[in-house]
């Protein structure tokens, strides 16, 4: 057996067949040597296993459910527009300052953060949406699109627009459907239409017009298109 390549400078074996034997017996020589450190590595993993498990079932799991629980009233007074109150909470209720604090690490808390975005973007406070739509972190696929797009529409507002269109782009491309993937095109063609940036404004309109023929903006992307290659030469 020929071992012409020989790396780090490792005994060669050219003109010798491996003695599989030898090799199980230094494998078990090294077992022996270092079973005290195996061991304890195997334990440990075992233990954190086993501490992960234990979180799950009795502090995120119930800590999750609770979320549930309380979250009911802030999301009601945000549809019916008491921000402060869905904010705030009330004499009862937590509201969503409180939730995603208290609850960071569930899917109540990271909806919290959403819906703190939506307020403070009423409110004109676009540093704060930013800022918590940043941390919504959130499992639905469509929320967690529109979490990225509305930081997009925070840019925007802060004057920020090279920002913007790449979270619009991010957007559009982070899950493709109907809804979430044609808005977003639709709005990073806008902004780089604005910026004369005819070849992307093009490809955004000409991509709606193309794979979304049934959206409602489908005729005007493909007018917008038509717009930005011939102002692009």
């Amino acid at each position: 057996m020929s071992n012409k390549i020989n790396p780090h400078n490792a005994p060669t074996t050219e003109g010798k067949d491996v003695d599989l034997g030898e090799v199980y017996t230094r494998s078990e020589l090294f077992i022996e040597k270092n079973k005290k450190a195996l061991t304890i590595g195997a334990v440990a993993i075992v233990a954190v296993v086993g501490i992960l498990l234990g979180y799950k079932k009795f502090v995120a799991e119930p800590n999750a459910k609770a979320a549930a629980e309380v979250m009911w009233k802030a999301e009601y007074y945000f549809e019916i527009d008491s921000m402060d109150r869905a904010l705030n909470g009330d004499d009862q209720w937590p509201g969503f300052i409180s939730i995603a604090d208290e609850y960071s690490s569930t899917p109540s808390g990271n909806l919290a953060n959403y819906y703190m975005g939506a307020i403070y973007m009423q409110k004109g406070e676009f540093e704060m949406a930013l800022e918590h739509y940043k941390k919504a972190d959130l499992d639905d696929d469509v929320l967690r699109v529109m979490a990225v797009g509305n930081q997009g529409d925070a840019m925007v507002e802060l004057g920020r627009s090279d920002e913007a269109v790449k979270l619009f782009e991010k957007a559009a491309n982070m899950e493709t459907n109907d809804l979430t993937t044609p808005m977003y095109l639709m709005k990073a063609g806008i902004l780089h239409q604005q910026g004369a940036n005819w070849s992307a404004a093009a490809k955004a309109f000409n991509r709606i017009a193309k794979e979304f023929p049934a959206n409602s903006d489908a005729n005007m992307a493909r007018k917008y298109a038509g717009h930005a290659e011939a102002m692009g030469g």
